[in-house]
């Protein structure tokens, strides 16, 4: 999968963040890659278990940390590229929509029966997580897909390291915290 998209992304630094068995991270070649140990990547049921990739955002914004990356285009494995221009395709997006993090089916949650929204609005953590914000409406929740995700630097290094009072599901965790540390 690496060959495939350094294939259609030739100026592209792939670098694999690992969250499977530990003796088969030891036999990958790739030579960007960082073993992830966050037990919350490692859920059966995603959603209830709350799966998170903090502990992916994180690792790799330390192994990526004064390297010069200015975008990080995140992808799970079973992500296929199909042709080449996406990271064109998303640099234009992002210039476009004057945003530092696109994600697939992006879109306001809260106040709604969304099943992720109900699931977490009864912690008791929760308005604590929204009250972080740096926004006047600090109740905005937000979700996207977790499997492709586009990061300006910042937004990426800086969501990675906003402090978690509880918590929260990737598809909410990921555009909700960046929101509410002032990206777009």
């Amino acid at each position: 999968m690496c060959g495939a998209w350094q294939r259609l992304n030739p100026e592209a630094l792939i670098h694999v963040a690992y969250g499977g068995p530990e003796d088969a991270f030891e036999a990958l070649t790739w030579p960007g890659r960082t073993f992830i140990r966050d037990p919350r990547l490692r859920t059966r049921d995603h959603q209830r278990e709350r799966q998170s990739y903090r502990g992916i955002m994180q690792d790799v914004a330390a192994a990526l940390s004064g390297s010069g990356v200015a975008r990080v285009l995140m992808v799970e494995c079973d992500v296929v590229p199909l042709r080449a221009g996406l990271v064109e395709f998303l640099m234009i997006q992002e210039a476009e929509q004057q945003a530092q993090v696109l994600g697939v089916g992006l879109r306001r949650v809260d106040g709604t029966s969304h099943p992720h929204f109900l699931a977490h609005q009864s912690h008791r953590y929760f308005q604590a997580w929204l009250n972080l914000s740096v926004r006047a409406e600090k109740d905005v929740v937000l979700m996207m897909l977790g499997c492709l995700t586009w990061w300006t630097w910042e937004a990426f290094a800086a969501t990675a390291g906003a402090a978690e009072p509880m918590p929260a599901y990737l598809e909410l965790a990921m555009p909700t915290t960046a929101h509410h540390l002032g990206f777009r």
